[in-house]
């Protein structure tokens, strides 16, 4: 995986456009169609096995590096870790509870 893309996963800080982010949490839990607010969650709900599986430090500093360059061998994600995904995202208190929210129909 792209480096920088995977320090806006690791830091919380965006590092590449937008859509990236998007792209790269539908790859790792498998699930298209994420919303703007599903976001946080979902970053929350892959964290774990990020930590897991990106061992150098530097990408946890929590810092914008823009020259951190390069590729890293990130394994893809078993059924059973998409799984996991999503149990720690459905346990997550939903951003929109008890909030009016108007559906649109296209």
């Amino acid at each position: 995986m792209d480096i920088q893309r995977l320090r806006t996963l690791t830091t919380g800080r965006l590092h590449t456009k937008i859509e990236y982010l998007y792209e790269d949490l539908e790859m790792l839990t498998g699930e298209k169609g994420l919303m703007t607010h599903m976001l946080p969650r979902a970053m929350r709900a892959v964290k774990p096995w990020l930590e897991d599986n990106v061992t150098d430090e530097r990408f946890w500093d929590g810092e914008y590096d823009p020259s951190h360059i390069g590729d890293y061998p990130l394994p893809t994600p078993t059924k059973e870790d998409k799984i996991v995904f999503f149990e720690r995202f459905a346990a997550q208190p939903n951003p929109l509870a008890g909030k009016n929210v108007i559906g649109v129909v296209v």
